[in-house]
Parts: C-alpha cells; structure tokens; sequence
C-alpha cells in the first residue's frame, strides 16, 4: 500500500515513512519530561497510522486455530448441551408414565386390600336429629338410595294417627313405623317403579311421586295412586332422643 499525501504544510512523504519504519522508545510529554514506553510504538498493520497496543499481536480472523484446540476450550458437558434435549425429553415423559401407572397400581392394591362392597352396602349411619327443624324433611344417601328422615309437627302426628288402618292399601298403624313420633324414617323410593317422590306435596301433604301419581301421607302410607305399599321403614334405633343409627345389624 502507497503512503498517502499529507495535507499538512512542510511535512514531506518521506518524513512520513520515515515515522513508519522507526519505533518510537520515548514520548515527550506536556511538562517537558520523558515517559518511557513499555513497547516502542509500532503501526497498525498497513493503514500508516501509528498504535499504542504495539504488544498485541495482530487478530487472525480464520476459525483454524480454535477448530484445532476445540476440546481444550470447552468441557464435555457444554460440547454435548445442545444433544441432550432429545433425552431429557424422553426421562421426562418416561417418568410422567410411571407416576401414572404407580398412581392406578396403589389404587387397585387399596380397593384389593379394603374390605369389600357388600361391608360397605351393609354399613350403617349415624344421624343427628337436633340439625333438622320441626316441619322440615331432610334427605340423606344410605346404601346408594335416597333416606327421608322427617320431623313431624304436632298437626302432622294427629293426623297420621286418626287414620283409619282398615281402610289403607297397606295397613300399618302410625306407631309401628314411627319408634319416635316426632321423627318419620323411610326410604325416598317410590314402591310402584322406583322414582323419587317430593315432600310436603300431594292430596295429604306427605309424599307425592308426580311419575304416576302416587299419594303418601305424612306417615309415608300410601293413600291414593298406582304404589301398591307404603315407604319403607329401614331398621334404625335411637341411641338417645335425638341421635339414630340407621342400618344396623343385630
């Protein structure tokens, strides 16, 4: 590369390549006094200009060296990270799958170890009568079937009881189906095809199956309707006035 011209007035082309070619060992500073160089000055490649980083070598940009020395710069771990997704993926969905299974396994092994349906189909309850209010009816699940349990009012009562027997489709008196006379305990299965009758609704105010049409009384008696018996009575005994475990084998 030619040496450029210098714009400056009395500076020659020749005084310029002479400033190239010789290293500079001391600067003159502002004060008058001599700094020494660490290095001497050297230029910059092929502009002419000249640099202070004379001790650093000139950058070669070619990918020879580092492609040559690549393991030494870099450990096994960062070589192969860009590899390892394919793996932590399959570690993962490897995992989720036997956290699945494992998951069922222990739940069939519960139902397996547990006692069986018959134990729970057989299993009795217990009722606290005090959280039902007077004139109210409660439902409860027992056995898989829908349980009635009524707190009767004292115009409830005398009207169960004035009935006369004789003349019901299933004759029962009002104190064989009710060991408490303030408490109504009976099944909410409809006996003509299983529906679920409504409280407080029909001709007599007790139980009323809109299917077909079936009337109870509040003593859950048939009245009128398609129903050939009265509600069922499951076995329950009071444990005091007002605690009742229902389903209780002897």
């Amino acid at each position: 590369m030619q040496c450029f011209r210098s714009n400056v007035p009395g500076v020659s082309a020749s005084l310029l390549h002479s400033a190239r070619a010789k290293p500079v060992n001391s600067v003159r500073s502002m004060g008058g006094g001599m700094w020494k160089a660490h290095q001497p000055f050297v230029t910059n490649g092929d502009s002419g200009v000249p640099s202070l980083h004379g001790d650093l070598p000139k950058p070669a940009f070619r990918d020879d060296h580092r492609k040559d020395n690549w393991k030494n710069q870099t450990n096994p771990a960062e070589r192969h990270a860009t590899n390892n997704l394919s793996t932590y993926m399959m570690v993962g969905a490897g995992g989720g799958a036997a956290l699945y299974m494992a998951k069922y396994t222990l739940y069939g092994l519960a139902l397996m170890l547990g006692p069986g349906r018959d134990k729970y189909a057989a299993a009795a309850i217990e009722v606290d009568l005090a959280t039902i209010p007077e004139g109210k009816n409660a439902v409860f699940t027992w056995r898989g079937k829908p349980l009635f349990i009524r707190h009767r009012t004292a115009e409830e009562i005398a009207s169960a009881q004035s009935t006369d027997v004789a003349s019901l489709r299933d004759p029962q008196a009002d104190t064989e189906r009710c060991v408490n006379e303030k408490y109504l305990i009976c099944l909410g299965v409809c006996t003509h095809l299983g529906c679920v009758p409504i409280a407080h609704a029909g001709d007599y105010k007790g139980y009323y199956c809109p299917c077909h049409g079936s009337h109870y009384d509040t003593c859950a008696r048939i009245m009128k309707g398609p129903a050939p018996l009265n509600l069922e009575v499951p076995k329950h005994d009071f444990l005091t006035d007002t605690l009742v475990v229902i389903g209780k084998e002897d």
